[in-house]
């Protein structure tokens, strides 16, 4: 029941991730498309503090928006997989021992897209004035090695149950 659950919750989380970076990128395509001068009057309005600078950012947020959407749909749908296979007793398998390694894959190109937005909300701090939080991720940057190591355990596991089968 409770693996039943977490799949529920991994499938609405990854049709959020989609909802949401779908409206990231409409607002992106307004940035592109400038209906009715939409650059001209959003930097108007932050023209005091730097209005190109947070127009730039905007851009950049919402550019990574569909990298980032993708890399979390990996991650979710690969989960998705792994608690089946859980839930069917086969955890121990060549297959998982894949999946968590393109979790980690994915989570690594999370978090050098982060380290790019980080430079730009620096920049656009230091040219604005207005400060855009951003601090990098210590978690996620340990998460990539050690999902790395969790997918060569699977790797050994799943030898063993080989192995083991194949003596009986």
């Amino acid at each position: 029941m409770m693996l039943t659950t977490t799949i529920w919750l991994l499938r609405v989380c990854n049709w959020l991730n989609w909802i949401l970076a779908a409206l990231f990128a409409a607002l992106g395509s307004i940035l592109l498309i400038d209906p009715n001068q939409f650059r001209e009057r959003f930097i108007a309005v932050f023209s005091n503090t730097g209005g190109e600078a947070i127009f730039i950012y905007l851009a950049v947020a919402c550019a990574a928006v569909l990298p980032v959407a993708f890399a979390i749909h990996l991650i979710l749908t690969r989960l998705i997989a792994l608690v089946r296979d859980t839930q069917a007793g086969a955890a121990f398998s060549e297959r998982n021992a894949k999946r968590l390694a393109t979790v980690a894959w994915a989570l690594l190109a999370i978090n050098l897209l982060d380290l790019a937005f980080g430079q730009v909300s620096i920049w656009a701090s230091a040219v604005s004035g207005e400060y855009f939080g951003w601090s990098p991720s210590v978690a996620g940057w340990l998460a990539v090695p050690l999902l790395l190591v969790l997918a060569k355990v699977f790797r050994e596991g799943a030898a063993m149950r080989e192995d083991l089968e194949g003596t009986v």
